[in-house]
Parts: structure tokens; C-alpha cells; sequence
């Protein structure tokens, strides 16, 4: 497995890549139990994770605007959130094509204990009906594997609607 973090360049090869997205201040390592779950089911192709892990590393690096998120985001084949800050993001991203060769592959996973998670659930059952979202981290990595397996993304979203004119 290949493991990219900023500054790390990231040029997309044969092999399949997985962008993790979600919290990365203030809360636990979940991106270090994503790349072990990875390892275990034998992954062979590239993480890209935000959060540095070596020690004295700018844990904002990743989100300057323009930069090494919204550059690399694009260019990888899943995008895995795990406890998404909202539901926005994901949205956008889906309305905007922001992916490469499986255009449109996200899996989300939300925690259903956490209340902030449980609003996030409800808000994209509203606006990506056909969007499962996992419960663990484990079932989300394993839902991510299964849809880089596959190769193309599970459910094609809709046009996006257009906004009336106010």
C-alpha cells in the first residue's frame, strides 16, 4: 500500500486510490484505524490521507484553499468520509464531478450514536437518497474496497436540478 499526506505529491497510477475524508483536528486518529483495516483486507493501492502524521507537521496543510485537498481530492477513485462535518461537502462533490476514472464513488459512514452524525444521516437520505451510509468505520472501509473493486460507482447520481430563477 502507498500512504500520500501533505506536502506528499500524488500522481495516480494503475493502481486503485482512496481519498480520506472527514475530521482530522480534535478527534481520535481514525484515519491511522482506516489504513490498518486497509492493510488487513490486503489493499495494495494508495491512501491519501489530510492528516499528517509525522511529528511538527502543520495540521492544516491539507485545507489551504486551492490546495493539496481540493487538488488531490479530485484525482482519486473513492472517496471515503468517515463522520463528515455535514452533509454539504459531499453534495458538492457529487454535483460537481470532482472525481477521476469512477466518477462519482463516495462512501460515507456515520456514527449513529453521535447526535451531530445522526442529523448528518437524515440530511443526506433527504438530498442523496441513494447514498448508503455505513454505521462503522469498518463496514465504511469495507464498502469502500467493495466499490474500488468493482470499479465503477454503485449508484449514478442524478443531474443536478436547477435552482429557480428568484
Amino acid at each position: 500500500m502507498r500512504y500520500i499526506e501533505p506536502p506528499q505529491e500524488f500522481t495516480p497510477d494503475a493502481g486503485p486510490s482512496l481519498y480520506l475524508a472527514g475530521p482530522s483536528i480534535g478527534v481520535p486518529h481514525w484515519q491511522s484505524e482506516a489504513v490498518a483495516l486497509l492493510a488487513a483486507a490486503g489493499f495494495t493501492g494508495t491512501v491519501l490521507s489530510p492528516r499528517p502524521t509525522r511529528p511538527g507537521a502543520d495540521p492544516f496543510l491539507a485545507w489551504a484553499p486551492f490546495g493539496w485537498q481540493d487538488h488531490n481530492i479530485r484525482h482519486t477513485d473513492c472517496v471515503l468520509f468517515w463522520m463528515p462535518i455535514g452533509a454539504q461537502r459531499i453534495q458538492d462533490l457529487y454535483e460537481s464531478h470532482l472525481f477521476g476514472r469512477t466518477a462519482g464513488t463516495v462512501v460515507v459512514g456515520c456514527d449513529p450514536d453521535d447526535p451531530d452524525q445522526a442529523s448528518t444521516r437524515n440530511t443526506l437520505g433527504a438530498v442523496l437518497p441513494w447514498l448508503p451510509v455505513e454505521s462503522t468505520l469498518a463496514d465504511t472501509v469495507t464498502a469502500a474496497l467493495a466499490q474500488l473493486s468493482a470499479g465503477i460507482a454503485t449508484h449514478t447520481p442524478p443531474e443536478p436540478r436547477a435552482r429557480p430563477h428568484t
